[in-house]
C-alpha cells in the first residue's frame, strides 16, 4: 500500500541523540514495515510549516493517485515563536510563525488540494510537548527571564501547542476527513517522559514506535 506523508520534523522522524546532542533521522519507514507492508513516500521536511507544506503538496501532487492515503502532520513549527527575538524584546507582541487562523485556512487548502487529485487526506494530531524540557532547550544562549516574562509561565508552552493540535481535530471534523489521534496515545501513557527527547518536542525512538503502531492500527 502506497502511503504519502507531508509534515515537519516529526513526520520526517527526527530524533535528538542524547549522547551527541545532534538531530538524527529515526527510520520510521522501517518501523512501519515491521507492522505492515506499507510503501511510505515521505516528503516531510525539518522546520516545515503548513505554508511550506502546501507548496510541497502542489509540487508533488501529480504523484498522488486515486485512493492513495496522504498523511498530513503540521502545527509544531507553525505555533512556534522566534525565541531570540522574544528574548531580546519580551514586551513586544510577538507572533507565531503561522497565526492560528492562517494555519487553519492554509491547512484546509492543503486538504482540498489533495482531494482534487482523488487521493485521501488523513490528518495527524500533534504529539504533546514537555513544557519544562522545551523551555530549557529554547533558553540556551538567550535570556530565560525574558522568555518567561513573555510567556507568563512555562505551562503556556504546552497550552499554546495544544491549541494548534485541537485546531487539527476541529478541521478534520469540519471537512469530514479521517484523523489519527497520536496525541491521545501519548497522553495516556505512564511512561510519557520516556517518549519525548530532551528538547521536549521530538519523540524518542520509543515515541516513534508508538506513532508507527498507532498509524498501523488505523490502517
Amino acid at each position: 500500500m502506497n502511503v504519502f506523508v507531508f509534515g515537519d520534523s516529526i513526520g520526517k522522524g527526527i530524533v535528538l541523540n542524547p549522547a551527541s546532542g545532534r538531530y538524527e533521522i529515526f527510520d520510521l519507514i522501517k518501523s512501519l514495515k515491521t507492522h505492515r507492508d506499507i510503501n511510505l513516500k515521505n516528503y516531510s521536511m525539518f522546520g516545515c510549516t503548513i505554508t511550506k507544506g502546501l507548496s510541497l503538496i502542489e509540487r508533488h501532487e501529480k504523484k498522488l493517485l486515486k485512493n492513495n492515503p496522504v498523511i498530513l502532520e503540521f502545527g509544531g513549527n507553525d505555533c512556534n515563536f522566534i525565541w531570540e527575538e522574544v528574548a531580546s524584546a519580551p514586551e513586544k507582541d510577538h507572533k507565531p510563525k503561522t497565526m492560528l487562523e492562517n494555519f487553519i485556512n492554509t491547512y484546509q487548502a492543503a486538504v482540498e488540494r489533495i482531494q482534487k487529485t482523488g487521493a485521501k487526506p488523513i490528518l495527524l494530531t500533534l504529539p504533546p510537548v514537555n513544557a519544562e524540557r522545551f523551555f530549557n532547550h529554547i533558553v540556551q544562549g538567550v535570556s530565560a527571564e525574558n522568555i518567561l516574562k513573555f510567556l507568563g509561565g512555562v505551562d503556556m508552552i504546552y497550552r499554546w501547542q495544544e491549541m494548534y493540535s485541537l485546531a487539527v481535530v476541529k478541521l478534520a471534523k469540519k471537512l469530514g476527513v479521517p484523523l489519527i489521534d497520536v496525541r491521545s496515545e501519548f497522553l495516556c501513557r505512564q511512561d510519557l517522559p520516556e517518549l519525548l527527547c530532551a528538547d521536549g518536542m521530538h519523540p524518542t525512538h520509543k515515541g516513534y514506535e508508538l506513532i508507527a503502531k498507532t498509524v498501523y492500527e488505523f490502517f
